[in-house]
């Protein structure tokens, strides 16, 4: 007679395929949480139930991390295949397509689990626990003896409290780098002590009061070795390091690293001027009414290429002012005025203030002319630039004034002044004494512009001519 039976009131409808492979081959090597979330998740598949990780943790009465093992547990069996951590998804692959079950027996590692449970006497030590121990073993071939050199390590440096998930990701680390045996192993936590004073100085120097960690013997052997500080150097670099963790301080030494400092006081004066250009940064975003969320970005962007210019932080704070007042509330409008000032050779603040103090005395001479041509409105960017290109030209103010009355009364008074001052430029008349009366009581306006006395009149045949014998010319 069987064993086994099914009873004649046995739904058949409702039974759960499950491969007869999985139960000889694969079930004998889980523990029994691994198996209830294998058959949770496969029922989850057949009926398209909608089951979270939290949700399928609570029916079980597991936690997620617990779930997660096992699952991770049956990946590497090849019987599930995780797609993502978060959200954490899962799909069932087929026994058909899988691989083998591992070979190794639990009773293979039955003197490391006794040890291992005597180092962590708090908690009894799941199946889960030793299942991701045995796997690691396998997977990285590290020995028994060298894996409980690690352990030890972990629960000397974290108290016998200490997570399985810790032990793994050190044993991981040191399984990256080839250190698998004990005589390996060894050596590394040898260096570790030897070099564990040093360390404890460095986390003392950020205001960290723990024990020394086996990645921070990574770091300090990265900041020594690979990037050649000195401990008096890392201890003054500690101190400066304004964010209290040991990845602050290795984002810190590589960005001096980055620009070539390595003594102390070369690390001091940069860091000086670090902070005097955060300073001006914040003095001209606070002037110009602009509100930026981080801060360091201005100062590589604006300050750094200003400051290399010749500008200090007076001057640069003056000319926010300066915008913020002429409605140029911008720090790229800014920088425009800058480089217009840079390329007139304007740098210094004293430079640009008898610069300014000038504008205005030209200003002030500007409304003169215009109120006389009863233009009744302020100086202009284009007024500027006429009055400046009659400077060029070799005339005085005595001599624009002099235009200015001949024209005064015309339609356009200042393009009408324009002509004249380009007749006589031509002539070559630059005081009043050489003003030809005949020529200024026969000036009149044609078309908006001025003809003067024996100016002679071109075809536009003969413009094109003129133009066709220069091959670059510039208007």
């Amino acid at each position: 007679m069987a064993f086994f039976s099914f009873s004649n009131e046995y739904d058949k409808d409702k039974i759960l395929p499950l491969d007869s492979n999985f139960i000889t081959d694969y079930l004998p090597e889980a523990s029994g949480d691994s198996v209830r979330v294998y058959l949770y998740g496969l029922l989850a598949c057949r009926t398209q139930k909608e089951v979270t990780l939290s949700g399928l943790a609570t029916e079980l009465k597991l936690s997620e991390e617990e779930v997660i093992d096992c699952f991770k547990f049956w990946e590497e069996y090849d019987l599930v295949t995780i797609i993502s951590e978060e959200p954490f998804t899962v799909r069932y692959l087929p026994l058909s397509k899988t691989g083998k079950p591992r070979k190794f027996k639990p009773e293979k590692y039955s003197e490391f689990t006794g040890a291992l449970q005597a180092l962590l006497p708090d908690r009894m030590i799941s199946t889960a626990e030793y299942t991701a121990y045995f796997n690691l073993m396998e997977e990285y071939s590290i020995k028994p003896e060298a894996m409980l050199m690690i352990c030890k390590y972990c629960v000397d440096l974290k108290g016998t409290s200490i997570g399985y998930r810790y032990i793994i990701t050190v044993a991981k680390d040191f399984a990256s780098r080839g250190i698998i045996t004990t005589e390996l192993i060894e050596k590394e936590l040898s260096d570790y002590m030897v070099r564990s004073e040093d360390i404890s100085s460095l986390l003392n120097a950020l205001g960290l009061k723990r024990k020394p960690e086996i990645e921070d013997l990574q770091l300090f052997n990265k900041w020594k070795s690979q990037l050649g500080y000195e401990q008096k150097a890392l201890l003054f670099i500690a101190k400066k390091c304004k964010r209290k963790n040991v990845n602050a301080l290795d984002d810190f030494i590589l960005e001096l690293y980055s620009n070539k400092l390595f003594a102390e006081k070369e690390i001091d004066e940069y860091l000086k001027r670090r902070d005097e250009y955060r300073d001006i940064a914040v003095k001209i975003c606070k002037a110009l009414s602009v509100y930026v969320e981080v801060i360091d970005p201005v100062v590589e962007t604006y300050i750094l290429p200003w400051t290399a210019k010749g500008y200090d932080g007076d001057t640069l704070e003056f000319l926010a002012n300066w915008c913020f007042r002429k409605n140029r509330r911008s720090l790229s409008l800014l920088n425009d005025q800058i480089d217009a000032l840079y390329d007139k050779g304007l740098i210094t603040l004293s430079s640009i203030a008898e610069y300014v103090k000038g504008m205005a005395k030209q200003d002030e001479f500007i409304k003169e002319i215009l109120n006389e041509c009863n233009i009744d409105r302020r100086p202009n960017d284009s007024d500027r630039q006429i009055f400046t290109a009659w400077y060029s030209w070799g005339f005085s103010a005595e001599m624009i004034k002099e235009a200015c009355s001949f024209s005064k009364d015309k339609i356009r008074p200042l393009v009408y002044m324009n002509a004249l001052l380009s007749d006589w430029k031509s002539k070559g008349v630059f005081t009043k004494d050489k003003i030809p009366q005949a020529v200024v009581a026969s000036a009149k306006p044609v078309a908006s512009t001025a003809r003067f006395e024996n100016e002679r009149s071109y075809t536009k045949e003969e413009l094109d001519a003129l133009l066709d014998s220069v091959d670059d010319i510039k208007f």
